[in-house]
């Protein structure tokens, strides 16, 4: 695990740490939201535990914020600590051991790994979205689940104690993992299996074309969180959407994205996350009113709302009132599978335990 880096006895100046009034939608991947009460960038192990101890002390609810996907911040804004997670960037290698901080974007990762001579995430290029939110959500594309690669997770409970968890797959399934019920830590480093190369020129062009193929597709043409429904068993929330001819449709600055009806956008950069919400609403009750199916959000609320639905977490550490996903389909499964047995013949299996 992660180890003190600080000389012996160097102080922490929390009073350079701590931020007032931090506006929150540059961290979010739709650009809406209010200010966080309070906030800070931890860069290590040392800092983190800091602030989680001033937080207890001080009776203050904490908010962890990753890449800022999959989430939508409160207009009002966040209150107590909000922990911003990009400053945790640093990675190392140990032999075939990719080891690397949760804050760190997931692209930029993939990058580094192929950089290090290693390879085997190239299939989730182009994903949004930090290290820490891939795993906590089991991030996957073109068959390949991030928890295919995971060996071990490093995190910190809110009491500021680090821990350490070896992955065992049949602990991962469909959009969950291990994490995604835990209200009460931040994944901190990971460690992942991947396989040595010398053909990185190769590893890099999968990886492009992957990332090409998301742009061609529009993903990245308007600021939006991703999907917005987790898919009911037997459909897509997406067709579901598109059959009650909403693709365009729009509240205020929030429009339903006309490539992909399960996508929310900012269409004119004035979309307000209240936009976004009566949007959402609108959208599960057409759904429900034409096809009698409840759609469930896969986004998390952060902050401020107000309706039962705050939260103290995003993607990089779970948080309460927010819709599980339902579970895996037949397909799900079987690709799941595929990747267990791929795994189990490569590596011992690793079983999980907590130190």
């Amino acid at each position: 695990m992660p180890t003190n880096v600080r000389n012996s006895g160097e102080k922490i100046n929390l009073d350079q740490l701590l931020l007032k009034q931090v506006p929150l939608a540059q961290y979010s991947s739709i650009h809406t939201g209010g200010v966080a009460d309070l906030a800070a960038y931890p860069s290590d192990f040392e800092e983190l535990r800091e602030l989680l101890h001033y937080a207890r002390e001080n009776k203050l609810p904490i908010t962890v914020l990753g890449g800022g996907t999959n989430s939508l911040i409160s207009d009002e804004g966040i209150e107590g600590l909000t922990i911003i997670t990009s400053h945790l960037k640093r990675r190392h290698v140990q032999g075939e051991m990719f080891c690397v901080r949760c804050g760190l974007g997931l692209d930029r990762a993939i990058d580094l790994a192929i950089e290090d001579g290693l390879t085997g995430l190239e299939l989730l290029g182009g994903l949004p979205g930090t290290v820490g939110g891939a795993i906590h959500g089991n991030s996957s594309a073109h068959g390949t689940s991030i928890s295919d690669l995971l060996y071990y997770v490093d995190y910190m409970t809110f009491d500021g104690k680090l821990h350490r968890k070896q992955i065992h797959l049949d602990e991962f399934s469909y959009r969950r993992s291990p994490f995604t019920d835990r209200h009460d830590i931040i994944l901190y480093e990971a460690g992942f299996r991947l396989y040595p190369t010398t053909q990185t020129s190769e590893a890099r062009k999968k990886k492009d074309e992957v990332k090409h193929r998301r742009k061609t597709n529009g993903q990245y043409d308007n600021p939006s969180i991703g999907s917005i429904f987790v898919n009911p068993e037997g459909y897509k929330a997406g067709a579901l959407i598109e059959q009650c001819n909403l693709k365009g449709y729009s509240i205020g600055g929030a429009q339903i994205s006309h490539r992909h009806a399960n996508m929310i956008i900012n269409s004119n950069a004035k979309a307000t996350s209240s936009d976004i919400k009566e949007l959402i609403e609108h959208v599960r009750q057409e759904v429900q009113q034409q096809f009698q199916i409840t759609l469930v959000e896969e986004i998390q609320y952060l902050g401020r709302w107000g309706s039962g639905r705050e939260c103290a977490a995003d993607s990089d550490g779970k948080a309460s009132g927010i819709p599980q996903p339902l579970e895996p389909t037949p397909d799900d499964r079987r690709v799941l599978l595929r990747s267990t047995q791929q795994r189990m013949s490569r590596f011992p299996v690793a079983h999980a335990s907590l130190c």
